[in-house]
């Protein structure tokens, strides 16, 4: 006996709507994964202000990052978050949009050694702030 298309549209809704919640697993990973990019961005915005870099070199690889940071926005915001873990999720993505920003700063400033300085304080910041969200899990 054929199925209505009428009767298969309420359960195609019903199983999409059932998403998989994320586990605690997941949205540790998700702060490690943002953790290793602030880190990262620190060491190069430190090397970049030691003058140890080209100029090509250095805005590709910011570049690189803000992609990366870019991709990882997108890849939290698919993530089905229980609410005892949605906080966590909610300060990863800020601190990853505080990140892009400094990255961008880091862009504009790529010859100016203090205002970099600025940029790796204030991504240390950012990395301890989701340091300090992976400990509250």
């Amino acid at each position: 006996m054929p199925i209505s298309p009428d009767a298969v549209s309420p359960l195609v809704l019903l199983l999409g709507c059932g998403q998989k919640q994320a586990s605690r697993r997941e949205v540790q990973s998700a702060l490690l994964k943002s953790i290793s990019l602030a880190s990262e961005s620190e060491i190069f915005i430190q090397y970049l202000g030691q003058g140890r870099s080209t100029s090509n070199f250095a805005l590709g690889h910011l570049q690189y990052l803000r992609d990366e940071i870019t991709r990882t926005i997108s890849d939290n915001s698919k993530l089905n978050t229980p609410p005892l873990l949605s906080n966590a999720l909610v300060i990863d993505n800020a601190q990853l949009r505080s990140l892009q920003q400094e990255i961008d700063a880091s862009r504009q400033r790529s010859e100016q050694p203090s205002a970099l300085d600025t940029s790796a304080q204030r991504i240390r910041e950012i990395r301890s702030a989701l340091q300090k969200a992976n400990s509250s899990l």
